[in-house]
């Protein structure tokens, strides 16, 4: 059955399976470009943690927009989740430099800390790299090898 914006909850579903797959795709490939990119350029992962008010739930059911819109929120007056302003300064600190984070890192709510076990998996790393240098070689005629 159709709902908010014509999405099916199995397409919902979906989404939210994609969203949480993409998060270690992200810490995969920033390891790779750590040790891939030339000297100078970084690559940082960035987790702000809980930051209601994004539009992260703007396709899920009634009760759980209605909960993110007026009950979530109040959480950011406590440590335990941010504002989209305070992530977002949050962010600007590890991209100027405030907040220590050398290639590779994962800084976890404003400092660099290890990430999951699994996101140092080096045959899920390659088999990422394999599939983006499959995706992308035929529009660019290299591979990230070359």
């Amino acid at each position: 059955m159709p709902s908010r914006g014509g999405r099916s909850p199995a397409l919902r579903r979906s989404g939210r399976t994609a969203y949480s797959t993409s998060k270690p795709a992200t810490l995969y490939l920033v390891h790779a470009y750590a040790r891939l990119l030339p000297a100078g350029i970084d690559a940082v992962a960035y987790n702000p943690g809980f930051v209601p008010g994004t539009g992260l739930a703007r396709d899920a059911g009634p009760v759980a927009r209605f909960a993110m819109r007026r009950v979530l929120p109040a959480p950011t007056l406590t440590p335990l989740a941010l504002s989209p302003g305070a992530a977002g300064r949050r962010l600007a600190d590890v991209v100027l430099g405030t907040t220590p984070a050398p290639s590779g890192s994962y800084v976890d709510r404003g400092r660099a800390a290890r990430s999951s076990e699994e996101s140092y998996d080096p045959g899920r790393e390659a088999a990422l790299l394999e599939t983006l240098d499959g995706l992308t070689a035929p529009r660019t005629g290299r591979t990230a090898g070359q």
